[in-house]
């Protein structure tokens, strides 16, 4: 049965990209059946351009953009993952597991290295 896995951050244009890319693939890699989204409360315009690169640059595709978290989102989510979000601005129901990341304007290797580990830690969990 498919996994639903939303990864949240505030903007939904960096550390989600990261979280969802990352567990997306240690999931494929380990034959985990999931659906991956991305969203936020206060979403930007288009992804962090640094992000994009980094990703890029890793060998991943990047496969969401930016958008505002719905109730439709949280209630078909299986599993909620926030990274830094405001709790009270996320319309769920159910809990929300947090992250805890270096923020990426201070420490962007910090954060890619922790995501990533906390992406594949949650993969092999579920796995």
């Amino acid at each position: 049965m498919t996994k639903n896995v939303l990864f949240l951050c505030p903007h939904s244009a960096g550390k989600s990209l990261m979280a969802a890319t990352y567990f997306k693939a240690a999931a494929a890699r380990i034959g985990l059946d999931v659906a991956v989204d991305v969203a936020g409360p206060d979403p930007d315009a288009e992804n962090m351009p640094n992000v994009v690169d980094a990703l890029t640059a890793q060998g991943y595709a990047i496969g969401w953009e930016p958008k505002l978290v719905s109730s439709a989102d949280t209630e078909t989510a299986d599993l909620i993952v926030s990274i830094g979000c405001d709790l009270p601005s996320i319309p769920a129901t159910k809990p929300i597991l947090e992250w805890d990341v270096p923020m990426l304007s201070e420490d962007f290797n910090g954060a890619m290295t922790a995501i990533h580990a906390n992406a594949e830690a949650f993969a092999a969990e579920l796995g």
